[in-house]
């Protein structure tokens, strides 16, 4: 029963998670939303209509993947290499902002 019980609260976590980095992507991508394109200290680029398609892409992809995880959970993946796994996926969202981040930080140079 509490191997079901977190099943849920990790499903409804990661979903959630995964549904705001799509609304998010999309802002940036579709709509033009500029003032959401920035660093993880939230200070804007300093070109950000440049890298609008690059950022929304990443939120979106990733996003997309992490809504998808629960139905490998409810596949019957153990939860610790499920956990894992959207770890990993996780990781590599923040490491792609960062590295975009990056470059637009060092083209400004």
């Amino acid at each position: 029963m509490q191997g079901q019980g977190m099943q849920w609260i990790a499903s409804v976590a990661t979903i959630i998670f995964g549904l705001m980095g799509i609304w998010r992507g999309w802002q940036m991508r579709y709509r033009n939303r500029l003032d959401l394109i920035s660093d993880w200290d939230n200070r804007p680029l300093p070109n950000p209509s440049a890298y609008t398609e690059s950022f929304g892409r990443i939120y979106i992809w990733i996003g997309s993947a992490l809504v998808g995880m629960p139905l490998i959970l409810w596949l019957g993946l153990p939860i610790l290499i499920w956990a894992g796994i959207v770890a990993i996926i996780v990781w590599y969202w923040f490491y792609a902002i960062d590295a975009i981040t990056h470059r637009a930080r060092s083209a400004k140079q």
